[in-house]
């Protein structure tokens, strides 16, 4: 029986982003994805115009479910929820997002360096969505005093954001269930990784050159 088109579309996705996931961009031919979809690598050209939109396509997918599962838990938080439960949702959201469509998150994960600049350009206006989604979130957590004033916004989220994605290769549900590492990493994005705060540590001046060292022994006699 022939899938109607939509149906197929999203078949041939699904083997793409299993094997981009497994053996990456460059290693995955068009042949092979017809070959694991169940098609003649002939039909593809019927759904994609090539293996640029289908590695875009992979791509919007994987931000597209992180991006529904933020939001679905950012809203159903009460109107008065606290810029600290806002954080926790969204935490909570990015790694439920990632973990459901595991193929395509872990794809886009392995092949986002290596996709043509084409298929970045397809690509660019979801993933910026996804970017500003967070900066807003986290600016807010700024006004309101949350965020340490050191660190840039930009670069908060790139480091929180990159932190997140990486349970996709790691997590396994037989060493606990998804509330726990939910909790878990929260926690540590929360609260950090000590048990106490502690002051931060003075930079250690650096050792003068040899030289110098001598000619200060020699002043000291």
């Amino acid at each position: 029986m022939t899938l109607p088109a939509p149906a197929m579309r999203g078949q041939i996705l699904a083997a793409a982003a299993r094997l981009f996931g497994r053996q990456g961009y460059a290693n995955t031919t068009l042949r092979q994805i017809a070959q694991a979809a169940g098609i003649r690598a002939g039909s593809i050209y019927y759904h994609f115009e090539g293996k640029d939109e289908i590695a875009a396509c992979v791509l919007d997918a994987g931000i597209a479910a992180v991006t529904d599962a933020v939001q679905q838990r950012l809203q159903a938080l009460p109107a008065d929820a606290d810029m600290r439960a806002r954080l926790a949702a969204a935490v909570e959201g990015h790694l439920w997002g990632m973990l459901q469509c595991g193929e395509f998150t872990a794809a886009h994960i392995r092949i986002y360096r290596y996709v043509s600049e084409a298929a970045r350009q397809r690509h660019r206006a979801i993933r910026s969505a996804y970017t500003r989604l967070w900066d807003d979130l986290l600016r807010q957590a700024a006004d309101a005093g949350m965020l340490r004033t050191d660190v840039p916004v930009p670069m908060v989220r790139q480091f929180l954001v990159g932190a997140l994605n990486w349970p996709v290769d790691w997590y396994d549900p037989r060493r606990g269930g998804f509330d726990q590492l939910s909790a878990q990493i929260t926690g540590l994005v929360l609260d950090g990784m000590l048990s106490r705060p502690v002051r931060p540590m003075r930079a250690a001046r650096p050792a003068p050159p040899r030289r110098a060292r001598a000619e200060r022994l020699e002043l000291a006699r």
